[in-house]
């Protein structure tokens, strides 16, 4: 078994996954001290701006032993903001550790970060912390989680008593109680036999333990009918091939703020999570023809990897990419299939949050740092020259949100563009555009939060001097119906005379494509040299990019391209002209219909604030779909439109005193209603 796991931390925000990290790196011996959220102390949340809010914003890495196992750790953000944090961590980690609220349970970020795990095939560990809390219920969560996030849960130990009573765990494995010593801060673990109030529960659910791993695994089955003893190896086996294959959750609990339960935790990460070398072979595309190929894993293979990170701090830029092949020294160059172009390595670093420690060679599995790269992105593959591939890239949801930023002099304005570019760079979620009229800069990003965080990093850590508009809606549009205009151009410009013909249809795609609008040559390239066909695509994606009467970017649109048989008399500028001429016509005949983004919320509110939560959220236009009870609070679900809800959290604790809470997170864009849509139009 390789002697390494990469893993992430992710959950709902403060559920306590920096915490987690924490008691990890102190623990293993990583860390002399415990870092602590909430005195802006830990050594995960570096940031200045993580450090005043108690919150995680950007993913941190870092590397510890534990058993003999070298731990690439990952840990994530909570807030739905900064979702893309936890997309791209996903994207090249092997196993992650989902952190739950003993008390919340499965929050709405828990099931956003659950479906990202699920859609890159990431096999999972349950941690049930703040069993300490009042109302904490390590069962209940238990059963939460099959419920809610559709999963078999395992759970491998149990709480020894409840509340502030909480002390300990009985491991179901082992069968021994384990407590954790308070002058240590729960470096010393006392082991000892169970209690005997509790030697009953722990029998039922050992004996449920037993039948369910026997029920998916046939060596264990075998043992179980032979009335035979099972041993800890053959159980943690049989646990370690169904976790890998995602047939189960195991889960476990404890207490990271109390410093109880985070020693099992460790050890089943080694016991039950992935090591590279179990995932053999992974996909990815031929850059030529486009068609997949599935890559061998391995240092013995020639080298991949993927640039899923970038970080601009004082020093400049830090790429951070995982090897899934071959290996890669320090000084040397690697290929870049996308653009084309060889990237040179200057230099090669293992994390830990912010500091460094230097490396001459990455081998497969390895998680590093690296500087030199010039011309590549976020997403972007790094490979051998003779042995080309583009590895899946990591997808990021579309912005919601947008807000105007300036320069307070021209002679500040280079600069600010200069630093929107580099945070452009480094958030994949982030945007940056010009506006036409106003000559004003236009970013965008994913909420309030979100842009709130890039506006003081652009006072406190660039120096930039801006005026920074209000938050405002990031809305889209699409076209009703298909429309086609053609245009004939011949006309003098610049002392020169231009002829071009181009054909442009609009249509509308599938409703459930919230992406990027495409561009498409109507019966293939045509015979103009290859320059010229670029510029025409790029005519056209200005075009649905820079909106149409309402303003907004085009989504859900395919863009046609169709050229007649090209007159020698054809210039590049005649055709983008006419491109352009061409677009604006047929936009006309398919119509505008404006969408809205729409956020998911979950309200959980006291009984006797219900009905004042629920008749303001139906003033705001929310689609509410559902209504439950969970520990005598209220929870309701729906959706809402994002221009409803700016401001909604100071409100919500208007109506309910301060005892009601709300998470939202961007699900997609609608249409939006026609009194909306007559304030955009001329």
């Amino acid at each position: 078994m390789n002697p390494t796991r990469n893993i992430g931390i992710i959950a709902h925000i403060d559920a306590g996954k920096t915490t987690v990290s924490e008691r990890f790196l102190y623990y293993s011996g990583k860390e002399y001290r415990m870092g602590e959220v909430h005195d802006g102390s830990a050594h995960m949340d570096w940031l200045v701006e993580e450090q005043e809010r108690g919150i995680t914003i950007t993913s941190a890495a870092t590397t510890f032993e534990w058993l003999d196992t070298m731990v690439n750790l990952i840990d994530t953000p909570g807030h739905v903001d900064f979702t893309a944090e936890v997309e791209r961590s996903l994207r090249v980690l092997d196993g992650a550790v989902g952190v739950f609220c003993g008390v919340a349970g499965v929050q709405a970020q828990s099931e956003t970060v659950w479906r990202q795990a699920n859609h890159y095939q990431v096999p999972r560990i349950a941690f049930i912390n703040k069993l300490d809390r009042v109302g904490a219920d390590y069962f209940r969560v238990v059963d939460t989680i099959a419920e809610d996030l559709s999963c078999r849960t395992l759970p491998l130990n149990i709480p020894v008593g409840t509340e502030s009573g909480f002390r300990g765990v009985i491991d179901l494995i082992s069968m021994r109680q384990f407590t954790f010593d308070e002058e240590s801060l729960g470096a010393d673990v006392i082991e000892t036999d169970i209690e005997d109030d509790l030697k009953e529960t722990a029998d039922l659910w050992r004996g449920d333990l037993l039948e369910r791993i026997a029920d998916h695994d046939e060596e264990v089955m075998e043992q179980v009918l032979e009335g035979k003893e099972v041993s800890e190896d053959l159980l943690r086996q049989a646990i370690r091939r169904g976790t890998l294959e995602r047939y189960w959750v195991p889960v476990l609990g404890g207490s990271a703020l109390g410093n109880k339960g985070i020693q099992p935790l460790l050890d089943a990460v080694i016991h039950y999570l992935p090591s590279p070398s179990d995932v053999e072979t992974i996909s990815g595309r031929d850059p030529k023809s486009g068609d997949p190929v599935q890559v061998q894993c391995g240092e013995d293979a020639p080298f991949s990897g993927l640039l899923f990170k970038i970080q601009i701090d004082s020093h400049g830029e830090l790429l951070y990419m995982r090897v899934y092949s071959g290996s890669l020294e320090k000084g040397k160059t690697a290929m870049n299939p996308r653009t084309g172009k060889r990237e040179r390595i200057n230099s090669m670093y293992r994390m830990h949050a912010n500091s460094r420690e230097n490396l001459q060679v990455a081998v497969a599995g390895d998680i590093v740092a690296t500087t030199g790269p010039r011309f590549s992105n976020t997403g972007d593959t790094l490979c051998d020259a003779k042995n080309q591939v583009l590895l899946e890239e990591p997808v990021f949801p579309e912005t919601v949100i947008s807000m105007a930023v300036e320069p307070r002099s021209s002679g500040d304005r280079e600069k600010l563009q200069e630093v929107l570019n580099r945070i452009e760079r480094e958030d994949p979620t982030f945007r940056i555009e010009v506006n036409r009229e106003t000559g004003q800069f236009v970013m965008s990003g994913m909420g309030e939060l979100h842009l709130e965080v890039i506006r003081n990093r652009l006072e406190r850590d660039f120096k930039v001097n801006a005026n920074i508009g209000k938050p405002r809606v990031a809305y889209r549009q699409m076209v009703v119906r298909e429309g086609s205009a053609s245009v004939r151009l011949e006309r003098q410009m610049g002392g020169k005379d231009h002829f071009g013909e181009v054909q442009i249809t609009l249509a509308p795609t599938k409703s459930d494509e919230e992406g990027v609008s495409v561009v498409q040559w109507e019966g293939g390239p045509p015979a103009i040299p290859p320059e010229w066909r670029q510029a025409l695509e790029d005519t056209v994606n200005s075009c649905l990019t820079g909106g149409g009467e309402l303003g907004f970017p085009f989504i859900r649109v395919q863009a046609r391209i169709q050229l007649p048989p090209v007159s020698p008399l054809t210039t590049e500028m005649g055709l983008i002209v006419a491109a352009s001429d061409a677009f604006q016509r047929a936009h006309k005949k398919a119509g505008d219909l404006l969408l809205e983004p729409l956020m998911a919320f979950q309200v959980t509110t006291p009984e006797d604030y219900f009905g004042a939560v629920h008749q303001d959220l139906v003033r705001r236009r929310a689609q509410i779909e559902k209504v439950d009870m969970v520990q005598e609070l209220r929870k309701i679900e729906g959706r809402v439109p994002l221009a409803e809800v700016f401001g909604y959290t100071t409100a919500l604790r208007s109506l309910s005193q301060g005892r009601a809470g709300v998470s939202l997170e961007p699900v997609g864009f609608a249409q939006a209603p026609e009194e909306v849509a007559e304030r955009f139009r001329y």
